[in-house]
């Protein structure tokens, strides 16, 4: 019990303590308050004229400081609730008749209703602009810290070239004497020239160049050889019958020409696909063709259709005799001549 007792005395003692100490410092406030009198310091005055002057400009309020300002706000009202509930526990008074505490109230709902449906979807919205402020104020402070950085290592090192500098010149000093003596270099190029041009009297050899000739492909053997290689119709149509996989043909009577004498083949037919593709896609009616065929392309034409049928080897320019049976050779003038005696003998 003395134990505590003791314990109490000292904490009423350190509570007069502050007390005092507390009171010490509100008259000094009070006496310099009054020293100023009507005048105020420099910082209150700049706070005066910048609470005065807010909401006067066009732009508004900026979103940081209504923040700051509104956190600020809302932690003074939750206070000023707690200290009127606290005040009514001691005075076992009712809350509701107090003034105070409906204005803390009301206060500390207008500033949790800005923060949270005025300033923090706002913030939301503006988030990329700040973060993107801070990145380049941060880069900025960074790029000023290397230009000083920079800009002191330049300093050091232009010292350090001055010193540099003045080393050289006290040696070129002691080394200039040394200029005008003879040039002993001079004469091993001389004797290296010489041998150069005893090196160079030897007989010229070309470089080894093996010579490139163009390539020959405008060549009747090149033409024969991608004629063979040509693909050919009659195969195509023999594994077009014989594979499963469907085909579209044409109507029937669609195909017939020349008044029922030909037949349209596959390559005509192709064409014609290709005509009606091209103006489907393009919405375009081409020209027909008016220009008439020369007689030398008919007969070889009616030489190797017949009824539709395509008979002119595959199309392939290749010739039969020339595929069968060996090529003869051209006889000369010496082999004609003796052929022609021996026909006038007989």
């Amino acid at each position: 019990m003395v134990a505590n007792t003791s314990a109490v005395d000292k904490l009423l003692d350190n509570i007069n303590d502050s007390i005092v100490s507390t009171s010490k410092s509100l008259d000094s406030l009070i006496e310099a308050i009054d020293g100023y009198g009507s005048e105020y310091p420099e910082l209150v005055q700049h706070l005066k004229a910048s609470v005065e002057g807010e909401g006067k400009g066009s732009e508004g309020m900026s979103l940081l400081s209504l923040k700051n300002s509104s956190l600020l706000g809302y932690l003074d009202s939750l206070a000023a609730v707690i200290g009127t509930r606290l005040d009514s526990m001691k005075t076992d008074q009712s809350i509701e008749d107090d003034k105070a505490h409906e204005r803390s109230v009301s206060s500390s709902v207008v500033h949790r209703v800005t923060l949270d449906k005025g300033v923090k979807p706002l913030e939301k919205k503006l988030s990329y602009q700040l973060d993107k402020l801070m990145d380049s104020y941060r880069r900025r402070e960074r790029e000023q810290k290397s230009v000083n950085m920079e800009s002191a290592r330049k300093s050091t090192k232009e010292t350090e070239e001055e010193v540099d500098e003045e080393e050289e010149e006290d040696e070129e000093l002691e080394t200039e004497g040394l200029n005008f003596k003879p040039d002993p270099s001079s004469l091993l190029k001389t004797a290296r020239k010489e041998d150069g041009n005893e090196i160079g009297d030897e007989k010229y050899r070309p470089p080894k160049i093996s010579a490139t000739l163009p390539p020959s492909n405008f060549s009747e053997k090149a033409e024969k050889k991608e004629g063979r290689q040509r693909n050919l119709q009659s195969m195509d149509e023999y594994l077009q019958e014989v594979g499963d996989a469907p085909t579209v043909e044409g109507s029937i009577g669609a195909t017939i020409t020349n008044r029922g004498r030909d037949l349209k083949t596959k390559k005509q037919l192709e064409k014609e696909a290709e005509i009606k593709r091209y103006e489907e896609e393009n919405f375009i009616r081409l020209p027909a063709s008016k220009a008439k065929e020369s007689g030398k392309e008919r007969r070889k034409r009616m030489r190797n259709e017949f009824f539709g049928e395509d008979w002119s080897m595959f199309e392939n320019a290749r010739d039969i005799n020339e595929s069968s049976g060996k090529r003869k050779k051209k006889q000369g003038a010496w082999q004609r001549a003796k052929k022609r005696r021996d026909a006038g003998d007989e």
